[in-house]
């Protein structure tokens, strides 16, 4: 009986789509694990490179050519799968060797998790690590309660989309993948599943997470407003499961980070926005508040990457 469902979304995918599905080679066991790939009418040649990879792998192709974004195309590959448990793996992105067996056996270990997750890599276009993305929950695999998991992740998305599995059911129940999110879809969805119940752990880097310059942050955030809505929207939608002092320091914490990313993006267009209402809105959060910023939001570990990545590209 297969237990769990990968899915991938294909557009124009050629340069690494190769490399991403090697990377399941030896881990997607006929029987235990599908893997469904959805082109969105690709034309450079990533359609011939599925059907070459599915010759050896346990993968289905599906056309869903009506398809605009990569959030519909998910979508489709949701609806059409057949495991009980399911992961996203983009096609830039890749899986370590033991990530599908690791993934399984946190799921028996904790079967009452909402979401599981794992640590990732930052790496380049040739796969050489930058640095790790991971959210702060520590060095230990442990199952962590509902509201902490929200309270740390509702700051930041510091989960790398290839290093989270979940219950099909549980995401179709909500619609699938929010799709007028196309920078903070995952990010909606992950806060969801935390509101829903646990949040199972393990610090093992299983998944590579490439940093490009086609990248959707690069290339999406050209609109200042629209990257500012995307992080507005799941704050709003989950910011409130949160009561008390905790819930009132997560939120303004989750828009302190807001304004980061923002400001961060402006810079890199070319379109600098003032800094003094980020910074005053850092200097509210007081001393108690400026640790989990910097902890929550994994800011630090999410830029040095990147400049590593520029470094190199220059």
């Amino acid at each position: 009986m297969t237990r769990l469902s990968v899915v991938i979304p294909v557009y124009n995918g050629a340069a690494t789509l190769g490399r991403t599905l090697g990377s399941l080679d030896g881990q997607a066991r006929l029987g235990e694990v599908e893997i469904v790939a959805v082109d969105q009418a690709s034309g450079d040649g990533s359609r011939e490179i599925l059907e070459r990879h599915a010759a050896r792998l346990p993968l289905r192709v599906l056309d869903a050519p009506d398809c605009r974004n990569w959030m519909q195309t998910t979508n489709a590959g949701l609806r059409a799968a057949r495991g009980p448990l399911v992961s996203m793996l983009h096609q830039d992105d890749i899986w370590l060797p033991g990530r599908v067996a690791a993934m399984l056996t946190l799921a028996e270990r904790h079967p009452e998790a909402a979401l599981w997750l794992h640590a990732a890599w930052f790496i380049d276009g040739q796969d050489r690590r930058l640095g790790r993305f991971s959210p702060p929950f520590g060095r230990r695999a442990r199952l962590i309660d509902s509201e902490t998991a929200l309270a740390t992740l509702l700051v930041q998305n510091t989960v790398a989309l290839p290093a989270a599995m979940f219950r099909r059911e549980a995401a179709l129940a909500r619609g699938g993948l929010s799709e007028d999110l196309w920078y903070t879809a995952d990010w909606d969805l992950w806060l969801a599943l935390a509101r829903q119940g646990p949040v199972a752990w393990t610090p093992e880097r299983l998944a590579g997470f490439r940093i490009h310059a086609g990248s959707q942050t690069v290339t999406g955030s050209r609109d200042l407003e629209d990257f500012a809505a995307q992080h507005q929207i799941p704050l709003a939608r989950h910011g409130a499961a949160l009561g008390g002092r905790r819930g009132r320091q997560a939120r303004a914490l989750g828009a302190a980070a807001a304004g980061i990313n923002l400001a961060l993006v402006s810079r890199l267009h070319g379109r600098p926005r003032p800094v003094w209402p980020l910074l005053g809105e850092i200097l509210r959060l007081g001393p108690l508040g400026w640790g989990p910023l910097l902890v929550r939001s994994q800011i630090l570990q999410r830029l040095v990457p990147r400049l590593r990545a520029l470094r190199r590209r220059g």
